[in-house]
């Protein structure tokens, strides 16, 4: 594996005495083992492989994706600090991070949105959409960690998923609800906001939330007004709400409040 002459230069500013140290120009090496060991001694000079690739790419951002590259390839058991520090640095390179990260069977998928997030939350859509592109056969346990560590961003990240994977809505819906059942009814909302009123898909995500969401009052009372207002019949929303564990008579309380006969 080679890298440019440009990244490996780069991390020469890891230390500030290493730097100071260098009187005449260095000459760069450009071999996968040479990077390696180039990038041990900087690494050493700063006494962390965080601290030295937070520094870098603040510096160089354009490099993020080959300084992350030889950083996972030169300390693959250091992965944490790496993603840790190159996602808090350069979040706007969240999907290449991830995407080397899982390249390198480094960690779980689930684990590596978990370092995303907790190093910038504000990017927790980004990060699970990225998770979920690169690893698809992990998409409901990468859903599910990701709306249970940034909870109050569940709606928008169910939404960038349905959006980037529209046959997967009702999914995202369901787990995002299950884990979250208390922002459920803005999940929701923001899932409809992608269909058109009079669509099946619609119909359907309320149905299925009635059921899901059936323990849950605020949420089951929007979603009975929803369902009245779009025209679905009352007899399947309070069968939904039956299956949601509500009495018959539970049931007849919302319906009636919205459904006027």
């Amino acid at each position: 594996m080679k890298y440019s002459a440009l990244a490996l230069s780069v991390l020469l500013v890891c230390s500030a005495p290493a730097l100071a140290d260098i009187e005449q120009p260095v000459e760069l090496v450009n071999t996968s083992e040479q990077s390696s060991q180039f990038l041990k001694q900087q690494v050493r000079s700063s006494n962390s492989v965080g601290r030295a690739i937070r520094t870098v790419l603040a510096r160089y951002p354009e490099n993020t994706k080959e300084l992350v590259k030889i950083a996972l390839d030169t300390y693959p058991d250091k992965y944490r600090q790496i993603v840790s520090a190159a996602v808090s640095s350069q979040p706007a390179y969240v999907d290449d991070i991830i995407e080397l990260a899982i390249e390198r069977n480094v960690a779980s998928a689930t684990e590596l949105v978990t370092l995303a997030i907790n190093a910038e939350p504000s990017y927790a859509e980004y990060a699970t959409e990225a998770a979920c592109k690169f690893s698809p056969e992990q998409f409901n346990e990468i859903v599910k960690t990701a709306v249970l560590m940034e909870p109050d961003s569940a709606d928008q990240i169910a939404k960038t998923l349905a959006k980037r994977y529209p046959n997967k809505t009702l999914e995202v819906l369901v787990t995002t609800i299950q884990e979250v059942p208390l922002v459920g009814k803005y999940v929701v909302d923001a899932l409809l906001a992608l269909f058109p009123i009079d669509s099946s898909e619609s119909e359907s995500m309320i149905i299925i939330s009635v059921e899901q969401l059936a323990q849950h009052p605020e949420a089951l009372e929007r979603l009975v007004e929803l369902a009245e207002q779009r025209g679905i019949e009352q007899e399947q929303i309070s069968a939904s709400a039956i299956r949601g564990g509500l009495t018959v008579a539970q049931a007849k309380v919302y319906v009636d409040k919205y459904y006027i006969e």
